[in-house]
């Protein structure tokens, strides 16, 4: 069997400076980081994602993109119908939690572009629970988003690109990585 390889995008930020990290997987194995830095609370997180995604030698190898919730970098929201038109890869946002879209709004109630902020939320569809996570998927059903998880996990509940995005992003940003919380 072929190994089905994945990129998973987390971030860091602090202050006014925002990094992205696409970490490259063939299964759980790492192959590759990719990188971008993105505006705190801006509206450019799609585009960067994109863009690494489409300059990456891996590009035609991935089977899906997974993103560490729809905001990055505050309320930097990804557009993740955008991401897989542009791409054509299925797109799976991974979160631990079931986002409570209350507090969500009245946070967005206090920055610019509100609206469009909102819009971009919606957009990412219904949040569905697979395992112990909550997902939202785009360019693929929830069979085929479970497969990719499923596949991609080594220890936990998340992809393992996810983790080590993470972890990338917070030694970036702190000086050494952090554990999730």
């Amino acid at each position: 069997m072929k190994r089905w390889r994945f990129v998973s995008f987390d971030d860091g930020f602090k202050d006014n400076f925002a990094c992205l990290i696409g970490c490259i997987t063939a299964g759980t194995e790492i192959e590759g980081f990719l990188f971008s830095e993105i505006e705190v609370d801006g509206f450019d997180v799609t585009s960067k994602i994109v863009s690494l995604v489409e300059s990456s030698k891996f590009k035609k190898q991935l089977k899906c993109i997974f993103l560490s919730g729809l905001t990055f970098a505050g309320f930097n929201v990804a557009d993740v119908q955008e991401i897989n038109k542009k791409t054509g890869i299925p797109v799976v946002v991974i979160m631990r939690k079931k986002p409570d879209f209350n507090k969500i709004i009245n946070a967005l109630r206090n920055l610019n572009n509100y609206e469009r902020r909102m819009e971009l939320m919606k957009k990412a569809g219904k949040v569905s629970k697979i395992s112990n996570i909550y997902v939202q998927v785009c360019g693929c059903n929830l069979d085929e988003a479970k497969r990719f998880i499923e596949y991609s996990k080594y220890k936990g509940k998340i992809p393992e690109g996810l983790r080590i995005a993470h972890l990338v992003a917070s030694a970036i940003i702190h000086g050494e990585s952090k554990k999730r919380a």
